[in-house]
């Protein structure tokens, strides 16, 4: 009996050696880093794509997006708040002009402020066509994000895929299109620099993303969204990302949101016929939510 004890205790402590050898290898393969990939084209769109991973690794969805946003903005600067595997960086090095990866606390607006204040202190803001602010929360679901850059509208200033009600109308920041006049404009600069850590991602929503559009508009400049909000009327929830199957069935949603699939956004359609639009309809935006996802997660 003793002996068993004794065997069991030894093989506790091995599998909790071998638990932590697994955690410092992932921590020791993690690496902060800063480093440009391509020279910086100008004249072109830019985009800063803004992302998070606990594992640091980069999911194939990221990469499907990344793909399709080198289309349209063949400057991308790649911000993530978190150190970054040493393997998963050749995973971004076609698509992105410059990487920096490294835990800053500030979540999306923090990224985009890097992103920004880079462009500037390299003098690129001001070589810039069109400024795109993008992140990874979100699953891309159209083909192409051309067709979105050409339906901007002319008389508008800065731009977005969707906008929402809640607290006061604003363009929902998971995809921003600015035009110089706006991004050059020292205001633009110092609402971002004002960009401070927070307790969370709701709090952060709350005081950047919420108040921007409004901010923006008080200086004159005009805001439009790719599917207007008052098309959106007979969806009776502010945020009409609830309604997933009717934003992607309906108003053709070019980004559909991930939280679609966690228990962080109030859904009213079954996740089932979304898996099962997605399936028929997008097999590419499908493929990579298995593979980010567990099955388990998908099913609730």
């Amino acid at each position: 009996m003793k002996k068993l004890r004794y065997d069991l205790t030894i093989f506790l402590i091995l599998l909790l050696g071998l638990a932590l050898w697994q955690i410092a290898t992932v921590h020791t393969n993690a690496i902060n880093i800063k480093k440009d990939f391509a020279a910086f084209q100008p004249q072109k769109n830019t985009a800063i794509f803004a992302a998070y991973s606990a594992d640091h690794t980069v999911p194939n969805y990221v990469i499907t997006y990344l793909r399709a946003l080198k289309e349209i903005a063949p400057n991308i600067i790649y911000i993530t708040d978190n150190p970054i595997r040493k393997n998963e960086i050749k995973k971004l090095a076609p698509f992105i002009t410059r990487i920096e990866a490294l835990h800053h606390g500030e979540y999306d607006w923090g990224s985009y402020k890097r992103g920004v204040n880079w462009l500037q202190n390299n003098n690129y803001l001001s070589q810039t066509d069109k400024l795109i602010l993008a992140n990874d929360s979100t699953l891309l679901v159209a083909p192409s994000l051309t067709p979105i850059m050409e339906a901007m509208p002319d008389q508008a200033d800065f731009y977005g895929i969707t906008a929402n009600q809640d607290g006061l109308y604003h363009l929902q920041s998971y995809f921003l299109v600015f035009k110089p006049q706006v991004y050059q404009k020292r205001e633009f600069l110092s609402y971002l620099n004002n960009v401070k850590a927070q307790k969370d991602g709701l709090t952060v929503a709350y005081r950047y993303e919420v108040p921007f559009t409004q901010y923006l508009e008080n200086l004159g400049f005009h805001s439009a969204s790719y599917i207007p909000y008052k098309k959106l009327s007979s969806l009776p929830l502010n945020d009409k990302n609830c309604y997933p199957l009717t934003m992607l069935a309906t108003y053709h949603t070019p980004l559909l949101k991930l939280r679609t699939f966690t228990q962080r956004l109030n859904i009213q359609e079954p996740k089932r016929l979304v898996l099962e639009w997605l399936k028929k309809n997008a097999p590419q935006a499908y493929s990579d939510l298995l593979q980010h996802f567990s099955s388990a997660i998908l099913q609730k």
